[in-house]
């Protein structure tokens, strides 16, 4: 019966840690960025030209040792263009 708790806390406690690894830090997470009227989103090409009219768009690169993520910054004129951007693309958000 330990043996069988021991192998559960280790198995938990390595995915807890690569869930750690590859987490996003909270700075550059959209819910805090909404205050700024900005999101993140992971890929540009999927938005369409006209939703990137008055949005000015910056592009955030985050290398760690496993792997390399890329994301997009898009800063918004208002609350009202931000929360039509996000019901139309909730699936690209960070």
């Amino acid at each position: 019966m330990k043996i069988l708790d021991n192998l559960s806390n280790i198995l938990s406690q390595s995915s807890k840690k690569s869930v750690r690894e590859n987490a996003i830090p909270e700075n550059l997470r959209s819910k805090e960025l909404e205050w700024k009227l900005a999101l993140l989103v992971r890929n540009i090409d999927d938005v369409e030209d006209i939703d990137l009219k008055f949005v000015s768009v910056s592009k955030i690169d985050m290398v760690t040792k496993k792997d390399l993520f890329t994301s997009y910054r898009l800063d918004f004129n208002g609350r009202e263009k931000l929360n039509q951007f996000k019901k139309k693309y909730k699936n690209i958000l960070i």
